[in-house]
């Protein structure tokens, strides 16, 4: 299908009158300021993102200038964070079909940064096994593998959220209902009715470094693209890489490259704002459980930075599947 066709069914309403219009522009105003919360999985309670929302709105010409449409066409006004997920919908559109099987590997290249460390700003390789079961990295300057202590969810491996993406409906309004309900990820603080779908999404993208097959992150994307008062930050991540940011009250900011608009990872900021004490996710072996409780209770963990404090950053630069490890 052609995007302007999917813009269409996607974006056209009936026009608003004046009012209303004048209205909503107070409320985009207003919606530059603030800032966003995220508690995650082995994250620090009470963080959120401070996004700058992007004010620039694309307009798509609906029911006009098509060869033998007499009608005046229609201005349909896309937002900037609508314009990111459709141009990162036809990004995905466009990515080869890949049948990742277990044993296979991921070799990647990322970066970071974690306020807590003593570098925070941090760069390195590794490779995982697509099941989870093993990690490699180079030490010395030769690959060492590690197996895992203790399983978790499958949807915290590459093929299990690879395969969590794969079989999500396609439609925009049941793929949102489906990413609503995902007890066996991080619980959220969202800050907004649509918080969890968005949250949840960012998650799975990030556990699945192989991404979806075609179809499905499109949909993804395009799914993600109804969401009304989603924020565009066109900040260059703080490790220099450039990225634009999609966030909502309460959940990550989801990183785009902005020449390619390829998934590059998500970035935190504290809003200030001190969260309630966050629940484990569903389905932790009984040793995570444990790691779990112990960070949850660590004072550290649940101290708030001061609004606007970066928390962290994680991107995935460079992404390729290899059947062992070591291979680039």
């Amino acid at each position: 299908m052609e995007e302007i066709e999917i813009v269409k069914q996607m974006f056209t309403e009936p026009a608003p009158a004046q009012p209303v219009l004048a209205a909503g522009r107070q409320r985009v105003i207003r919606g530059t300021q603030g800032n966003r919360s995220h508690a995650a999985w082995f994250r620090v309670a009470g963080i959120a993102l401070a996004a700058t929302t992007a004010a620039a709105v694309i307009a798509v010409v609906v029911g006009g200038g098509r060869s033998g449409d007499t009608g005046t066409g229609r201005a349909v006004h896309l937002t900037a964070a609508q314009e990111v997920l459709t141009n990162a919908a036809r990004t995905a559109d466009g990515l080869p079909t890949l049948t990742p099987e277990p044993n296979q590997w991921i070799y990647y290249r990322f970066a970071g940064y974690d306020a807590k460390r003593s570098a925070p700003v941090y760069r390195d390789e590794a490779c995982l096994r697509l099941d989870g079961q093993q990690d490699a990295s180079r030490i010395g300057g030769r690959i060492v593998v590690s197996g895992t202590t203790s399983r978790g969810p499958e949807v915290y491996t590459p093929l299990g959220a690879w395969r969590r993406l794969a079989g999500l409906p396609t439609e925009p309004g049941e793929m949102l209902a489906a990413l609503r309900h995902q007890p066996d990820l991080s619980p959220t603080d969202a800050g907004s009715a649509d918080g969890p779908a968005f949250a949840n999404a960012a998650e799975l993208m990030w556990n699945s470094p192989l991404g979806a097959p075609p179809r499905a992150q499109a949909a993804l994307y395009r799914a993600l693209a109804t969401l009304p008062g989603i924020r565009v930050d066109e900040a260059a991540d703080v490790v220099g890489e450039p990225a634009v940011g999609l966030s909502l009250p309460g959940t990550p900011e989801i990183l785009f490259d902005p020449a390619t608009y390829r998934y590059l990872g998500e970035r935190v900021v504290s809003d200030g704002i001190q969260k309630k004490h966050p629940q484990s996710p569903a389905g932790l072996s009984a040793a995570k459980l444990k790691a779990w409780q112990q960070w949850a209770a660590d004072p550290a963990n649940l101290r708030v930075p001061p609004e606007g404090t970066l928390v962290s950053s994680r991107l995935r630069l460079v992404v390729k599947l290899v059947d062992k490890p070591g291979s680039r």
